[in-house]
């Protein structure tokens, strides 16, 4: 099974947003949120980081700075300006199907 190389954390974010329907929007913070539980899964199931950039612990909870850089000043969040969901693999995708 090919696990994949560890993408960037707006990789991960595009495709939770290309996932999200249209009429639901995606809150920045749970943006943040469903990163931190997808790498968390992605430890557990494939004994690998899904993503390189470090998680901080912020005061309303785990933030990736490379994300948040792409998203401040927003409160929901529909596009990233960076990021390129066909970087993932599909096992990559499969743990990130599952948590979010």
């Amino acid at each position: 099974m090919d696990k994949g190389k560890p993408v960037s954390v707006l990789d991960v974010a595009s495709y939770i947003l290309e996932k999200q329907p249209k009429k639901e929007p995606l809150t920045a913070w749970k943006l943040q949120k469903l990163a931190y539980y997808c790498q968390a899964w992605s430890l557990v199931w494939d004994e690998q980081p899904l993503f390189k950039e470090k998680i901080l612990a912020w005061a309303n909870g785990p933030v990736v700075k490379e994300l948040y850089n792409q998203h401040k000043r927003m409160f929901y969040v529909k596009k990233l300006t960076k990021g390129c969901p066909e970087h993932l693999s599909g096992n990559q995708k499969d743990t990130i199907d599952h948590e979010s």
